[in-house]
């Protein structure tokens, strides 16, 4: 598996894990160090920060979602993915 696979891999087991409501599991697929900038919101570091953001998303009813990389950047041991999340947010698209 190329390691953009790999990235790939990775946003779908957060979707799944999102979708499981399951913001621990979230953040197992991220590193002690990464870091997250949703649009609209400061950029957030560490597992612990990840996971209480995902957890404040599943908290207000975020469901169905889906993530995909429209780029993924890789240099040495670190990524940088980008891309799109859709879902529905109670019952309303996202």
């Amino acid at each position: 598996m190329s390691d953009i696979d790999e990235i790939k891999a990775l946003d779908s087991g957060v979707a799944n894990a999102v979708n499981a409501g399951d913001a621990a599991a979230v953040a197992a697929h991220y590193t002690e160090d990464a870091a997250i900038h949703p649009p609209g919101a400061g950029r957030m570091d560490g597992k612990e920060a990840i996971q209480n953001y995902w957890q404040a998303g599943i908290d207000a009813g975020l469901s169905e979602v889906s993530i995909v990389a429209s780029s993924v950047d890789i240099t040495g041991e670190s990524s940088v993915s980008v891309g799109t999340l859709s879902g529905k947010m109670g019952d309303a698209a996202l």
